[in-house]
């Protein structure tokens, strides 16, 4: 069986250095404060934390987050950042963890949920979820809608992200339909400093008919779907979806 939590533990150490400066543009405000009303004053988890980047504002909110991740390096990250706010990391695998509680949220942002590279890995993680629901809780995904997105596009394509006088980054993707798989690599030359470097990764896109399908296999119900954190209707165009699941009646 592929050894993933410590693959992407390796990557994510590699990948912790740039983490901030690829995401400097994102405004996480409207996700922060969506998940700060469905925790509804009671404690979050967060599958995938990294470095903190949901983490700490939602706990500036006033919501206590314990995040698990693979990388030792972005949890050294968080910890430095957390600054007396209510976050705690633990080095743990999003498939198969036991934190021994319950959370009134367990939630996973920005297609983290497709770094399991197998169906049975992302059953494993419902599983784990659902056994960390507390009653009235909820587990919410966000993630790429596979074809608008363009995640799951033609079998072989480049994207070059930025070019400029003295630095070129580009990202090469190369998609297994049958395996719902894309392998990716992300490739920096140039730059003050002169730098050079390869960000590898491996996702598992799954279709939302397929997320229900996990989430009832493991008791667990849809509650809602939508576009985007402010709400919007998913429509076929939509390149984003969060999806959000509660207990089955018993």
């Amino acid at each position: 069986m592929v050894d993933n939590f410590r693959i992407q533990g390796e990557r994510w150490d590699s990948w912790a250095p740039f983490y901030d400066e690829d995401v400097k543009n994102q405004d996480v405000s409207t996700c922060v404060s969506a998940l700060a009303d469905l925790a509804g004053g009671g404690t979050a988890l967060e599958l995938g934390v990294g470095n903190g980047r949901i983490a700490l504002p939602l706990a500036a909110k006033g919501i206590p987050v314990i995040g698990i991740d693979a990388s030792g390096e972005m949890l050294r990250q968080l910890k430095g950042r957390a600054q007396g706010l209510p976050v705690v990391g633990h080095c743990a695998d999003m498939a198969n963890f036991d934190l021994g509680r319950q959370f009134s949220l367990v939630y996973t942002v920005a297609s983290s949920f497709f770094l399991l590279p197998t169906q049975e890995m992302q059953v494993a993680c419902f599983a784990s979820a659902a056994r960390h629901l507390a009653d009235g809780g909820t587990f919410v995904i966000e993630a790429a809608m596979p074809l608008s997105s363009g995640l799951a596009g033609p079998r072989e394509q480049m994207i070059v992200r930025e070019i400029s006088e003295d630095h070129l980054k580009f990202s090469a993707f190369l998609h297994d339909p049958v395996a719902q798989t894309v392998k990716a690599q992300e490739v920096r030359f140039g730059g003050p400093p002169q730098e050079w470097r390869m960000l590898p990764n491996t996702m598992r896109y799954v279709f939302p008919a397929e997320l229900d399908l996990m989430a009832r296999l493991v008791g667990l119900k849809p509650a809602y779907r939508v576009a985007d954190w402010s709400g919007s209707r998913l429509k076929a165009a939509s390149t984003h979806q969060v999806s959000a699941y509660t207990r089955q009646a018993q």
